[in-house]
């Protein structure tokens, strides 16, 4: 194949991914039929509904992120209202503009990578289809969270960034800087960077430029940096004392120096395993996760071997990478939109290794015959996985299956004790006589086991919201009621039986052929608010309260 023809070959790829990843990430954005299953899409359109209120110019009062996300909602609802639109919905807006930040970074990843590989359209666009079916960027696709946004304002400060070393304009390091700003007006974190930032423009070039010249440069992008995160986020210094306040409550939960009853799950969590184990073999899947860090490796081998210019993309890439990875696993709270930022630039990677691998090769043809292998080898299984996991929203969420279900199966005058913790509970209508009972302080009030006893002896159906509660108190030293609680139900001994579970994990159907993958014990936050697994127990044998008060202080 000539190199024209792998030009146009490469910009129909680019077609390509951005057609399917468009249709992945806008496709039923009303999935959940419009509950807010997931805490922060409630949370952002509260803050939307103040600017609605009170006026574009009105505090947000959204402290835990930025406000850049509410002011893009807000003004894209203003001009859908100005061109006709009665009531347009905040929920669907939202989650509208996160498909369209999570399509366009889709641009900037191929950008990127034409920066990076010296054959500037074929490579870099398998890398954006690749990028198209990544599960991790499919799914904060389709949430209302910070995450889509951060991620496009990321890599397109690191494009013009590269840009800038690569053509020494400074229009593109303005930009960069301006980008950056942006991402932090979107969420704090996305700030992390910049200590790398200001480490490559202080040192890259100091010889032919001086000292004095780069520091000039590091101030100015930090000024312009901090300048445009005070236009996105103004009120972070008007009312300074609330955001300080919730920045410092959101810090201690990160750190854990607080702990809540969400972040039980990382207790003995160790810092890179639990992302390296319970993330990112979901969020990108296996086979794109070793080829991104063997493709790692390679780069810091030639970083380490070469001394050229083009190093100095590689060099940028990788440190970008480290300033959130290394960040962010170094946290308590370990959730997996964390790691969002750092997906873009391990699919790079991944594709750096084929290169690095190949480019040794004398023959042609067995060049060529490599690399295409190399590509399928990581292509298909990304494609495969990416198709698994967007079953989910094919389907009907399995909340609203669990309701429609107990709506047909259940009296109304039966008593349901659900598991409260979470943002919505099954069932999620009708007149049910239900009690959401908080397991997660049963071990520490006498009062909540005594109502447990109680309702266990009147009640009649028991509902598992999800894997939360069961999967985080199996300490029988520490949540020694709670665990006997649920070894109890699961073995039968509290007289309840499982009549129905609903899940909706990632498969592949061809034919009669089905695969499904249990995906549970990744972090939880992977599957608790767009797949979660939905159990109902009802009761088959009565017992009195005084079998229940021995079973579970046994």
């Amino acid at each position: 194949m000539s190199s024209k023809d792998k030009t146009r070959l490469g910009y129909v790829i680019l077609v390509i991914s951005l057609l399917i990843g468009g249709l992945l990430r806008f496709y039923k954005l009303n999935w959940g039929e419009n509950y807010f299953f997931h805490p922060d899409e409630y949370h952002i359109v509260t803050a939307v509904g103040r600017l609605i209120n009170n006026g574009f110019y009105s505090n947000p009062k959204l402290f835990s992120y930025g406000s850049l996300t509410v002011y893009l909602i807000y003004i894209t609802r203003q001009i859908l209202v100005s061109l006709g639109s009665i009531n347009p919905n905040i929920f669907i807006v939202g989650r509208f503009l996160a498909a369209l930040f999570s399509t366009l970074t889709l641009i900037n990843i191929f950008l990127l990578a034409k920066l990076i590989f010296p054959e500037k359209y074929f490579i870099p666009a398998i890398t954006t289809f690749a990028a198209a079916f990544v599960p991790g960027l499919i799914q904060q696709a389709h949430f209302l969270t910070p995450e889509s946004f951060m991620t496009f304002w990321i890599t397109l400060s690191t494009l013009f960034f590269v840009k800038y070393f690569q053509k020494q304009k400074l229009q593109n390091l303005f930009l960069s800087a301006v980008f950056m700003g942006l991402a932090g007006g979107t969420k704090i974190s996305s700030l992390a960077a910049i200590p790398f930032f200001l480490l490559i423009l202080s040192i890259v070039n100091v010889k032919k430029q001086g000292v004095g010249k780069n520091i000039q440069k590091c101030i100015a992008f930090l000024f312009v940096t901090f300048a445009f995160f005070f236009i996105s986020f103004p009120y972070s210094i008007l009312d300074f004392e609330n955001f300080r306040s919730i920045t410092f409550y959101e810090s201690s939960l990160s750190t854990g120096s607080i702990n809540v009853f969400y972040t039980r799950s990382f207790e003995n969590s160790s810092p890179f395993f639990f992302q390296l184990s319970k993330i990112y073999p979901y969020t990108m899947g296996p086979q794109l996760l070793i080829s991104s860090f063997l493709g790692m490796l390679l780069a810091v081998v030639k970083i380490y071997k070469e001394k050229n210019k083009e190093i100095l993309t590689h060099i940028i890439l990788l440190g970008i990478f480290l300033s959130y990875f290394v960040f962010n696993s170094l946290l308590y709270t370990k959730w997996t939109r964390f790691v969002h930022p750092t997906i873009p630039f391990l699919i790079i990677f991944a594709f750096v290794g084929i290169y690095e691998i190949t480019k040794y090769l004398k023959s042609p043809l067995v060049k060529k015959c490599t690399e295409m292998v190399l590509l399928l080898l990581i292509v298909v299984p990304t494609v495969t996985w990416g198709l698994m996991f967007f079953q989910i929203y094919k389907k009907s969420d399995v909340r609203i299956e669990a309701s429609e279900w107990i709506k047909k199966n259940v009296n109304t005058n039966k008593l349901i004790i659900t598991e409260t913790g979470n943002t919505l509970e099954v069932p999620l209508s009708g007149s049910y006589n239900t009690i959401p009972f908080d397991f997660y302080n049963l071990d520490e009030n006498p009062i909540l086991f005594q109502n447990l006893i109680n309702y266990l002896s009147e009640g009649d159906y028991f509902i598992i919201q999800s894997r939360r509660i069961y999967f985080n108190h199996k300490d029988k030293n520490k949540f020694p009621i709670v665990n006997n609680f649920y070894s109890a139900l699961f073995s039968g001994k509290l007289g309840f039986e499982k009549v129905n579970a609903f899940s909706s994990f990632p498969y592949l159907k061809i034919g009669a052929w089905k695969m499904k993958i249990n995906d549970e014990s990744a972090e939880e936050t992977w599957s608790v608010f767009d797949h979660p697994v939905i159990m109902v127990y009802k009761k088959t044998v009565p017992y009195p309260v005084s079998y229940y008060e021995k079973l579970l202080r046994q």
